[in-house]
């Protein structure tokens, strides 16, 4: 099993695109648009990964807002973040990616070819941006503080003010 991370960095109503440099394991992706992402490296979190990606890949860094997604395929597994614009200035990562821009919505219907998950995952982002499951503040009692601990949930408070 691998666990993978990707993330929807959305600046001005744009999303961040990269265009692939390689094919993936599955002989796929090749000249293709994606979100940023990658692998989890050992004792890294999910969210410290895809921050970690998004600034190698392209020079950005991003904050994450929440989870969008997970995709589960054959025991991989990859989680989507929705990721607001930190800092840093846009370059592409020479051997991994080709090219690298934001795109509004109309640009990624017309922008080809995009694996279609990264596009269902940027679309997403980029008209439901307010679906992601932002994290939670709760954290076990007792638990040692050098564990690393992140939960993602719902939030109920904006059910509670309908």
């Amino acid at each position: 099993m691998s666990v993978g991370v990707c993330g929807a960095l959305v600046r001005d109503g744009r999303v961040l695109m990269v265009q692939q440099a390689y094919n993936n394991r599955y002989g796929k992706g090749e000249g293709h648009w994606f979100v940023p992402g990658g692998y989890v490296k050992p004792g890294e979190t999910l969210a410290g990964a895809v921050v970690r990606e998004l600034e190698e890949e392209t020079g950005i860094t991003g904050r994450v807002r929440g989870l969008l997604g997970l995709r589960e395929r054959g025991g991989d597994i990859v989680v989507a973040f929705l990721l607001d614009y930190a800092g840093g200035e846009l370059r592409v990562q020479s051997g991994e990616v080709l090219d690298a821009r934001f795109v509004s919505l109309s640009e990624l219907e017309r922008l080809t070819p995009v694996m279609g998950l990264s596009r269902e995952i940027a679309r997403t982002a980029l008209t439901y941006p307010g679906t992601c499951l932002p994290r939670h503040a709760y954290r076990p009692e007792g638990l040692p503080e050098h564990l690393s601990y992140v939960l993602y949930l719902a939030d109920g408070a904006r059910d509670l003010e309908k």
